[in-house]
C-alpha cells in the first residue's frame, strides 16, 4: 500500500507500507528514486507494517520493488484505476516485476 500526502513546498510524501505479517529480518525499497540501491531505503518494522517514507516530487512517475532479506524481490500489486473524476494522484508510483527489478538493480 502506498499513501501520498502533498507538503506545502509542493512535495509529497511517500508512504511505501507492506503488511507487518511478511516473514523477514529486513526489507529494502529499491527504486529510481535511490537509483536502485539495495541498501539505501531499508523499511522500518512497526506494529502493522513495514514502513518507508520518502519526500518525492510532485508530479514524477517512479519505478519500485521491494527486496526482502537481500534475496527475494516483490512488487505490489498494479495500481488500482481511478473513479471517474477522481484526482490523480500526485506522484505516479508503477511497480515493476520481479525480473525487471532485478535486472535493474544489478545495473547501477
Amino acid at each position: 500500500m502506498i499513501l501520498q500526502l502533498p507538503l506545502p513546498n509542493g512535495d509529497v510524501a511517500v508512504y511505501f507500507r507492506l503488511p507487518a505479517t511478511i516473514w523477514a529480518d529486513k526489507v529494502q525499497l529499491v527504486g529510481d528514486f535511490n537509483g536502485w540501491s539495495t541498501q539505501a531505503t531499508p523499511m522500518r518494522l512497526g506494529e502493522h507494517y513495514w514502513e518507508a517514507k520518502l519526500t518525492l516530487h510532485a508530479g514524477e512517475r517512479y519505478c519500485y520493488a521491494y527486496l526482502v532479506d537481500e534475496v527475494d524481490w516483490c512488487t505490489d500489486a498494479p495500481p488500482m484505476e481511478r473513479a471517474f473524476g477522481a484526482p490523480s494522484p500526485p506522484v505516479t508510483m508503477l511497480p515493476v516485476d520481479i525480473p525487471q527489478a532485478r535486472n535493474r538493480a544489478m545495473a547501477h
